[in-house]
């Protein structure tokens, strides 16, 4: 057997297999063909093949994967189960006979199974669907609740990306792990490029795919292209086939502790630890930041932390470059302010003005009744950008600290404006998901007939602040006013 599989990790894992109740005669046979197997490397990913097909693979960042030998297989690449590189089981899929999927398990951020039944239910915009269920426990297919559906996908050629019903109801990063599923799928079988079919090609799921699949062309423009007709899409139920073409690249996971998952494609792109969800700033923009760093022993390490502005404020959590844990700093304690804390009518404006100006139309009328309810104040918060508790958002103080220290360094007039603009663009991004929830539920208290109404007759002009009253305010924000001073 190659050097690269030890015979003990492929016993491990089909070990694996017998607990999860797979046929011992696919085992039986999965034993017998890796004796007359050869090894080939290709494109940093070893396997071990017989008749051109392989049996098991090790990927470039340590993932396991068994497929079914090709008799058992109908002579195509069927993939069986996929191993982290510590020998977790990240995903199980469970073939019937005549070559279709009947289901599979898949390893979440957070540590639990997702379940996928295929063809089990249906929805009102485009029919057949797949179900998707949280499971219980390690071993099996138990289901623990049930958590929304998809538009059904022939796995054994996968051929679109679907639509989803319902995200919300999916636990983080989820959406994201089954769309990796089927880059894994579509890149056993040869694909190159996909399309999404569905009502709601969104800026987030532009966002999402990007972790599984990559496009070719400038983004800016291929993301308007891909979202154009978000709007009346979802409001009609439209199933769009969006111009832009999706080629699969997967991502790989593992977990190197009890409560953290790390994603790695071209190095560590993504890590999840106890709840929150840190991105390299390439792959997504976002406060909860996984930032690279040269030590002066010339290695590469990964630091999770809490950031605005491009500016630390809490250090969380320090990966090697494989993604191992070397240290969990101490967060310090947040910095004291002094004058009024609670965010200003006039802040509120400005940041409904934000959010709404990357909102769909029909839900901009109700954003402005949603923050208006919100007491907003900056706090010593710690762990986190923000908290909420009923109606009171109270945002991390550190942030005013950090805004007022890059701007002592900043000596044009011009450069201080864009100071304040980029400031409260990451503020209102920060605190849009929050607003736009809550103006969502409002909506979903309308009738079909109401949202309707909306949508047609939404306004274009701006939402909150007039132009002129944005323009006065950033000024004074870029004189350090608006904002509490620090201890």
């Amino acid at each position: 057997m190659a050097e690269n599989f030890s015979h003990e990790t492929i016993t491990t894992a089909l070990n694996t297999l017998a607990t999860e109740g797979v046929p011992s005669s696919l085992t039986e046979e999965l034993t017998s063909a890796l004796r007359h197997a050869t090894s080939k490397t290709e494109r940093g990913t070893a396997s071990l093949c017989i008749d051109g097909s392989p049996l098991v693979s090790l990927s470039r960042h340590g993932s396991f994967t068994l497929f079914a030998p090709p008799q058992m297989s109908q002579n195509v690449s069927r993939r069986l189960a996929t191993f982290d590189r510590c020998g977790r089981l990240i995903l199980l899929m469970t073939w019937n006979p005549n070559g279709k999927l009947a289901r599979f398990k898949v390893r979440g951020l957070d540590g639990r199974f997702l379940g996928i039944e295929c063809g089990t239910a249906s929805h009102l915009g485009w029919g057949l669907s797949d179900s998707v269920y949280i499971l219980a426990g390690e071993e099996g297919f138990a289901i623990d609740s049930s958590l929304t559906l998809f538009g059904s996908v022939a796995y054994e050629d996968v051929n679109l990306l679907p639509p989803l019903d319902a995200p919300a109801r999916l636990p983080a990063g989820a959406g994201s792990t089954i769309l990796n599923v089927f880059a894994l799928l579509a890149r056993d079988q040869g694909k190159t490029l996909l399309r999404y079919r569905g009502p709601y090609p969104t800026e987030r799921l532009f966002a999402t795919l990007n972790e599984s699949f990559r496009y070719r062309g400038e983004p800016g423009v291929t993301r308007e292209r891909f979202t154009r007709e978000a709007e009346e899409a979802a409001v009609n139920l439209t199933m769009l086939e969006v111009p832009v073409d999706w080629e699969p690249y997967p991502h790989e996971r593992f977990f190197p502790a009890a409560h953290t998952c790390v994603q790695l494609r071209d190095g560590v792109e993504k890590v999840y630890d106890r709840g929150r969800i840190y991105y390299r700033p390439d792959l997504f923009a976002n406060a909860y930041v996984l930032r690279a760093e040269q030590p002066e022993d010339g290695g590469l390490r990964y630091v999770a932390s809490l950031a605005i502005l491009g500016q630390s404020l809490e250090d969380h959590l320090i990966l090697d470059a494989e993604g191992e844990i070397l240290e969990r700093p101490l967060v310090p304690p947040s910095r004291a302010l002094r004058g009024t804390t609670q965010l200003a009518d006039e802040w509120k404006a400005v940041l409904v003005r934000l959010i709404a100006s990357e909102s769909t139309a029909p839900l901009r009328p109700a954003l402005w009744p949603v923050i208006n309810e919100l007491t907003l104040e900056w706090s010593p918060v710690r762990g986190e950008l923000w908290m909420q508790t009923g109606n009171e958002l109270r945002l991390h103080a550190g942030m005013v600290a950090a805004y007022r220290e890059v701007l002592a360094d900043v000596r044009s007039a011009g450069e201080r404006l864009l100071l304040a603009a980029r400031f409260t663009s990451e503020l209102a991004r920060l605190i849009g998901p929050v607003v736009r929830m809550r103006a969502q539920e409002q909506m979903t208290k309308l009738s079909p007939e109401e949202q309707q109404m909306s949508f047609l007759f939404s306004s274009s002009s701006p939402t909150g602040l007039p132009d002129n009253e944005l323009r006065a305010f950033l000024m004074r924000l870029a004189m350090g006013e608006e904002l509490p001073k620090l201890e």
